[in-house]
């Protein structure tokens, strides 16, 4: 967020906390974008050893978590924005994105931070599901990378973790924002 629109959205806001969370947004996506890119851009290391794949791919999980927690703030920091009564006209727009995207990842994001809750003899143990792997294989998983497929797997959950599919989602979050910022008055033009 620029300087000018930081001082819209702060003239606008009725709420202290509202510039704070637009700009939070902006970065949490941003942060998103980052863990997207080290995601799909780390390069597979010379060694072939059993360990230096075991360190690639456990690398790639750290990724994909901070992704999840990046997108999650997002959505948390454009609730808070649309609590402002300025930006309460935009609820329902943001309702739509939590259908779309943010609550399906925020499963994913759930799917790493409580994953200790559900490890076998644990308390919510039945939360992962048994399934049958393409080769008739029955077995529980707790996460799984397919970079074949551009997915994350959890259970029985899976996720596009693609950048084709962080672009859609970004350009709705971007929109978004760009449209509460531009509804806001222009504090060096007069206003009724």
């Amino acid at each position: 967020m620029n300087q000018d629109e930081t001082l819209k959205v702060m003239t606008a806001s009725r709420l202290d906390a509202t510039v704070h969370c637009v700009d939070f947004a902006f970065r949490s996506l941003r942060a998103a974008e980052i863990q997207v890119r080290r995601i799909w851009n780390r390069e597979m290391p010379p060694s072939q050893g059993i360990e230096a794949k075991k360190k690639y791919y456990q690398d790639i999980l750290v990724d994909i978590h901070f992704y999840f927690i990046s997108l999650r703030n997002v959505y948390r920091y454009l609730a808070k924005s649309v609590d402002d009564p300025a930006f309460e006209a935009f609820r329902p727009e943001l309702a739509e994105l939590e259908d779309r995207w943010f609550s399906h990842y925020a499963k994913g994001r759930e799917a790493f931070e409580h994953i200790d809750q559900r490890l076998p003899g644990q308390k919510h143990e039945n939360r992962i599901v048994e399934i049958v792997d393409d080769n008739g294989g029955r077995r529980k998983i707790h996460y799984a990378f397919w970079p074949n497929k551009g997915l994350f797997a959890h259970s029985d959950g899976e996720w596009d973790i693609t950048p084709a599919t962080f672009d859609r989602i970004s350009a709705d979050v971007k929109s978004l924002l760009s449209r509460m910022v531009e509804s806001c008055v222009d504090p060096d033009l007069p206003h009724p």
